[in-house]
């Protein structure tokens, strides 16, 4: 019997997706195959756990380096990311006018929205960066 799944942690700063695969003999009751995907920027404590698991019952593990992400697609990453972030954080200046709202406030609104925006660039960018720098290492 084959098997697997897949799973998405957001917990923390850093994102991690995994996917798990396997191949068990039912008739012994026993996991004749299993492979663990892990991908990620760290090494969490779980990994660990895991990859010494797997050489305590004679299993091995491997690792592989992602692809370097180059300048042009980390640009375009960034700003796909932001377009997405402005959908939900933008303010609708003309919803906000036919509110009623006071020209004032609409105006502290795009301000703030504009100042949180290039805080989000520039948090979108280190991300990129510090993931190309750990790569090249």
């Amino acid at each position: 019997m084959r098997g697997g799944g897949t799973w998405r942690s957001s917990c923390g700063p850093a994102r991690r997706n995994g996917r798990a695969e396997y191949e068990r003999d039912d008739a012994r009751g026993v996991t004749v195959l299993a492979t663990l995907t892990w991908e990620g920027k760290a090494k969490t404590p779980l990994l660990n756990e895991l990859k010494t698991w797997v050489f305590s019952v004679g299993g091995k593990a491997e690792e592989q380096k992602a692809p370097k992400e180059d300048k042009s697609a980390a640009k375009a990453r960034v700003e796909r990311e932001l377009a997405f972030w402005d959908r939900l954080h933008k303010p609708d200046v003309e919803a906000l006018r036919a509110e009623g709202r006071p020209e004032d406030w609409i105006e502290r609104d795009v301000r703030e929205w504009k100042k949180a925006r290039e805080a989000r660039r520039k948090e979108l960018a280190a991300q990129s960066n510090s993931s190309r720098a750990s790569e090249g290492s």
